[in-house]
Formats: C-alpha cells, sequence, structure tokens
C-alpha cells in the first residue's frame, strides 16, 4: 500500500486554499486546510503532517507564530511560505524559524509549488534516511564494542597508514600502553624494525582485498618482546578504497618459549647418554637390547654388590652417635 502524504494548507484567503486544496488532492496527497493560525496548529498536532504551507498574514495567529509552534515542537517537520508579503524582514524570520522555501502571490503556476512540495519531501526523506542509517551505525559500532572489549584477544583497527584507530582494553594490556597512548602511536612504533617490514607486506596483500594470519614482535611498555598472531581483515569504504585494517591479536609469547625449549630438549637428546635402561612400572621387569623382558632379579644376577650404610644414612638413622671421626669405608660393612 503506498503511503499518502499529508499536506496542511494554512491561508485566509478561501480561493487561495480552495485551488490549492484541490491540485493536491489530485496529486493524491491528503490535505487539510485552515483558514487562521490557530485553527491550522490544531488540525497540526491532531494529524501527523507531513508538510506545511502557510501565509504570513493571518488573524488570531500569524505564519510566523505559527512555524515558531511547529519548530518548537516538530522542528523535522518542512514548511513552505505561501503569501503576497515579500518584506524582506518576513523572508529572514521565516527562514529563521525553519521554511524551506518562500513563494509569493500571486501564485501563477501550481506546477512550480508542486515542484517545491516534492523536492522538499525529497530532501526531508533523505535526511530521515540518514539519521536512520547513521543511528543503525551507532548501535552496531556500540554493540561491536562492547563485545571487542570483552573477550580476550586484542583487537585493533588501523588506517591505511598503519596509525592506530581503536584498540580495546586486551590489547592495550598486552602493550602496557593506556588507550590513549596507543590510538597516539603508529603500528611502527611498537613493532621492530624487521616485523615492520612484515606488516607492509602484509598491507599489501590487505589492499588487494585479502585477509591474512601472521607473526611479529611488538615492544611492549617495559620494552619488552611480544610474540603475537595477528589475524588481519582489509576495510575498505563505499568507494572500494582501501581505508585500513582490522586485527585480531593473539599474544604467543609463552608458545613460543615452550617451543624453543622443546626444541632445546629435541637437539640434546641425541647427546644424551645411551645407557638407559626402561623398567615397567607396573612390574618392574627390566627390558634388554634385545627388546626381552626379564625379572630384575634375572637382571643383576651377574652383578657383584656388597652391604653397608653411607655417612650420610647413618647420621640420618642414628643421630645420638658421632660419625664425625669415624672413617667411612668402616660404614660399608
Amino acid at each position: 500500500m503506498i503511503y499518502q502524504k499529508k499536506i496542511l494548507i494554512i491561508d485566509d484567503e478561501i480561493s487561495i486554499r480552495e485551488s490549492l486544496t484541490s491540485f493536491f488532492e489530485d496529486e493524491e496527497f491528503i490535505v487539510f486546510s485552515a483558514e487562521d493560525g490557530e485553527s491550522g496548529l490544531d488540525i497540526f498536532f491532531n494529524e501527523k503532517i507531513d508538510i506545511v504551507l502557510t501565509d504570513l498574514r493571518m488573524p488570531k495567529k500569524d505564519g510566523i507564530e505559527v512555524m515558531k509552534a511547529i519548530h518548537k515542537h516538530k522542528p523535522e517537520t518542512p514548511m513552505i511560505v505561501v503569501s503576497g508579503a515579500g518584506k524582506k524582514e518576513d523572508i529572514i524570520k521565516a527562514l529563521r524559524m525553519g521554511a524551506k522555501d518562500y513563494i509569493t502571490k500571486p501564485i501563477e503556476d501550481l506546477d512550480m509549488i508542486s515542484h517545491t512540495v516534492n523536492q522538499v519531501l525529497e530532501n526531508k526523506r533523505l535526511t530521515d534516511e540518514n539519521k536512520q542509517y547513521r543511528k543503525q551505525l551507532e548501535e552496531s559500532e556500540h554493540q561491536y564494542r562492547t563485545i571487542t572489549e570483552n573477550i580476550a584477544e586484542g583487537v585493533f583497527t588501523v588506517d591505511s597508514n598503519e596509525n592506530f584507530k581503536y584498540a580495546n582494553q586486551a590489547f592495550c594490556k598486552m602493550t602496557g600502553y593506556s588507550n590513549d597512548q596507543v590510538l597516539k602511536s603508529n603500528l611502527k612504533d611498537i613493532t621492530d624494525k624487521d616485523s615492520f617490514k612484515v606488516v607492509q607486506d602484509q598491507t599489501q596483500i590487505r589492499k588487494n582485498g585479502q585477509a591474512g594470519r601472521y607473526e611479529i614482535q611488538m615492544i611492549n611498555k617495559m620494552e619488552q618482546v611480544v610474540h603475537i598472531e595477528l589475524a588481519c581483515s582489509p576495510i575498505f569504504e563505499e568507494a572500494n578504497q582501501y581505508q585500513g585494517a582490522i586485527a585480531v591479536v593473539r599474544d604467543i609469547t609463552k608458545s613460543i618459549a615452550l617451543k624453543k625449549k622443546y626444541q632445546k630438549f629435541f637437539d640434546k637428546k641425541d647427546t644424551e647418554s645411551k645407557d638407559v635402561v626402561p623398567i615397567c612400572a607396573s612390574c618392574k621387569r627390566i627390558r634388554l637390547k634385545t627388546q626381552d623382558w626379564i625379572k630384575i632379579e634375572e637382571y643383576f644376577t651377574d652383578s657383584m654388590f656388597s652391604h653397608g650404610i653411607c655417612p650420610t644414612c647413618c647420621e640420618k638413622l642414628y643421630p645420638e652417635f658421632e660419625f664425625s671421626n669415624l672413617d667411612k669405608k668402616d660404614t660399608k660393612n
């Protein structure tokens, strides 16, 4: 169903009201008319009027008073003045009250008024759409910020020159800098030379519309190296012009350290003693080099042992005796 626009015509001249009413009804408007400002305002506040056409010189309330009242309560309503009082000060007052146009009487071309009305309504539609779009954008941005501020990973955005435009708390914590300090910085300021070269190379990839994942090294406020993994996506404006990138950041410093420890162990394992004897944790049997498993008693059948107690154990077991002057060899028997 097509929505019919509602127009309010306020004029004390009956001939003007009737001709404009007839014309705009033919133009498929819903038309309301009033012979003075007071009755015009009554209609305005009882109906959802889309546009107002008003004279200036009228009984009870003149056009300026009408426009003041409308502008105060519903400033977004477009108004057009149609008047024979073409004084300069009246025109200025009308424009200050929000009039979108000023048409002087006598009206010789109703099509010209129709064109003006439709143009004003179209501008109003575009303005409303822009406001709605901005509202949705603000709501989306608020939701986005709420999400990013509450996730464990760092999140930041940069412009096409790598200047920070946004950073969440997790990322600020990684760097040790405050949000204000980060937003006054460039990626170059908190990365080493080799890492920033990687960033620049990756930016060229982003400009081609490709997302990517890579690792770099940051230098935090304490001048410590922080290894991070970045998952980056490009940001383009409506004209498909590259604006920058958004990155999700993960601190992999501990993972890097563990990898280095593992590699160090891996590199050393071949230099360790090769005379390691595997023992079963359950039955205590020992595996020979032939891969056979034998009882622990059988493994030591060819070994000779003497029995005794070492000096350290003697001191622990018999603290009341003095062992300091004893020959340690004597404790073996």
